[in-house]
């Protein structure tokens, strides 16, 4: 019962975000007084772009589960990459799906296991490590976009967006010192993870496993750069799809540059648990703040969820090809049982 009103709290929020954003798009017009929206469906595409968008969004997906294949293996996790392909590609599909059941991240690592229970606190590990590395590569990026264009020495810098600039920067600041605590301090023999000898072997164990295998990251500091380096090539190839997706759709956009900042900073309010909207939300607000203009980067952001829908076919074939497995860990997750 708590999971159906919190899913459909979530969709209603997301609908009602997303009814706003398209309220605003209607009401936008061009210099001419025609409706964007009308313009969007009259004006020639350019299909080259958008087959460049999917191309680099496409990549940038492919990238990313190679980067959790990597992260498991510096745990030495023995899984092969085709079988972290499939299981990733799942993963995917469901964290597009706001199904409400369970989260990708979950069921991946869930499937990953299969007979590797031993190895639980290993692939949890990597799981949490390639989610925080994402977001912070997310900040990282737009950090360094935002310092070498020299936005908030621009005089022609709005203040919406030095507001968020600032914002972006201090994210960016909170999680290097984060990241420099997480590897500098043995968390593991914190007092809040020590067992009780009578709690030993139950699920009481798992969080100190899952820091103490963190914690071995701690010791391939050239594999965790070499993962930073290859998680800020993910997010410019995901700005670099923006930019190819904008292209196709409109004249009239940001500029190759500017989607340094634009993409990855809008990208990091997909933290924030809602099937849709946040980014939506702040993508068109960055594209207002560029052209004046409500509704196009709405556009762009439902083109660019579009092409993520055509990415996750991929997970819907291995899903059909793995339905009984993924059924039978989800049955699991219900009755309460995914716990390792």
């Amino acid at each position: 019962m708590k999971k159906t009103v919190l899913f459909l709290l979530k969709m209603g929020l997301s609908l009602g975000i997303l009814g706003f954003l398209l309220y605003q798009a209607s009401q936008s017009r061009d210099e001419h007084g025609e409706r964007l929206l009308f313009q969007l469906w009259q004006n020639p595409k350019d299909w080259g772009a958008l087959g460049l968008g999917f191309l680099f969004s496409f990549l940038a997906v492919f990238f990313t589960i190679g980067r959790w294949w990597y992260l498991m293996r510096i745990q030495g996790v023995r899984v092969g990459f085709w079988e972290t392909l499939r299981v990733g590609y799942i993963g995917y599909l469901f964290n597009l799906a706001p199904m409400g059941i369970v989260g990708g991240d979950l069921l991946k690592a869930w499937l990953i296991l299969g007979k590797r229970r031993g190895e639980t606190p290993m692939v949890l590990a990597s799981v949490l490590v390639d989610r925080l590395m994402g977001l912070y590569a997310l900040f990282f990026l737009a950090s360094l976009a935002i310092l070498g264009m020299g936005v908030l020495n621009d005089p022609g810098t709005s203040s919406l967006l030095y507001t968020l600039s600032v914002a972006v920067l201090a994210a960016w600041g909170i999680g290097t010192v984060l990241w420099l605590g997480m590897f500098a301090y043995p968390w593991y023999r914190s007092r809040l993870l020590q067992v009780p000898e009578k709690a030993k072997g139950t699920w009481r164990e798992i969080p100190g496993k899952i820091v103490r295998a963190v914690w071995m990251y701690r010791h391939k500091p050239w594999s965790v750069a070499g993962v930073l380096l290859s998680s800020l090539g993910i997010h410019a190839l995901f700005a670099i799809s923006i930019y190819f997706i904008a292209t196709g759709l409109w004249k009239e956009h940001p500029t190759f540059w500017q989607h340094g900042y634009i993409s990855p900073t809008s990208m990091s309010t997909s933290a924030i648990p809602l099937p849709f909207g946040p980014y939506e939300a702040v993508l068109d607000l960055f594209y207002k703040d560029v052209t004046g203009k409500a509704g196009l980067g709405l556009m762009v952001a439902l083109a660019y969820r579009i092409i993520c829908l055509l990415i996750a076919s991929l997970g819907v074939l291995f899903y059909f090809l793995s339905r009984d497995e993924v059924q039978q860990t989800l049955a699991e997750e219900q009755n309460g049982a995914m716990v390792p």
